[in-house]
């Protein structure tokens, strides 16, 4: 009878074993998971322009294609590290639910504008994060609407150009750009000029632009509004800012992309 429990109690511990040779995804299945490759601790973790609402909310939604096959759902698990520079690399698909839902989650990361890295000791370290991007396949009917929408606003790579006129993002740039007065100025410009387009609404406008080398602006998006013209005048008292300070990198003035939230209230 021991032989037997003993025999069984090993079948059981094989069992159990072997269904867990592969990497396992996190219980929670919308968690975002974030290592060092040498699983140390850093001081901030890396961020996407605008935060994770940004990154969910506009970029995936208005770049990710969703695949043709009706009432498809299900969840595609990406990670990435993310560079000392905010660059994206070693994207890899954790897993998918087919019909090229993993490659066109490749895709879209390979668009991603640079990140904020991580940080520890002061110093910015490459780190490792993951996410779970959710998937509704949608009918013939509807994918010519989808297509049309989610192409009309692209959210691309900065573009570099020559040397001269090459853009930067604000990782690991050497002098930041700075609107007159510091942080604190810009924030009292936009809300002494922001007017609420509707009574009672309130949120969050996520826009980018360009800080030129003479401190002027260009090149002003919306990333996300909350409708009602949000956006519209999120742009129209951008246009209204004075010259920043420009942006140096190597002792030389430089044009720089910037990301910034407006409280709409």
């Amino acid at each position: 009878m021991k032989k037997i429990l003993f025999l069984i109690s090993i079948c059981f511990i094989q069992n159990t074993f072997s269904q867990h040779k592969e990497p396992t995804i996190k219980s929670d299945p919308d968690a975002i998971v974030n290592s060092s490759t040498n699983n140390l601790r850093v001081d901030s973790q890396p961020e996407f322009p605008g935060g994770s609402e940004a990154l969910y909310n506009d970029f995936i939604k208005n770049n990710y294609r969703m695949p043709i096959v009706k009432n498809l759902k299900g969840k595609v698990y990406v990670s990435f590290i993310v560079e000392t520079n905010g660059t994206l690399s070693d994207i890899k698909i954790l897993r998918d639910i087919g019909y090229g839902t993993g490659e066109e989650a490749i895709r879209v990361l390979k668009l991603s504008p640079r990140w904020t890295p991580a940080k520890r000791n002061n110093k910015y370290v490459r780190w490792n994060y993951s996410f779970p991007i959710t998937v509704k396949g949608i009918d013939s009917a509807e994918s010519l609407e989808f297509y049309n929408r989610t192409n009309n606003n692209p959210i691309a790579e900065v573009v570099r150009e020559d040397e001269e006129n090459q853009v930067y993002n604000t990782a690991g740039l050497e002098v930041m750009p700075e609107f007159p007065g510091s942080q604190e100025a810009l924030e009292r410009f936009l809300k002494d000029n922001y007017k609420n387009p509707q009574k009672d609404l309130k949120g969050r406008v996520y826009a980018t632009f360009i800080i030129e080398k003479d401190g002027s602006l260009s090149d002003i998006k919306i990333l996300r509004d909350i409708g009602y013209g949000t956006g519209a005048e999120a742009i129209r008292v951008l246009k209204l800012s004075p010259k920043w300070s420009p942006g140096k990198q190597n002792d030389k003035v430089v044009r720089v992309l910037k990301a910034i939230p407006i409280a709409v209230d």
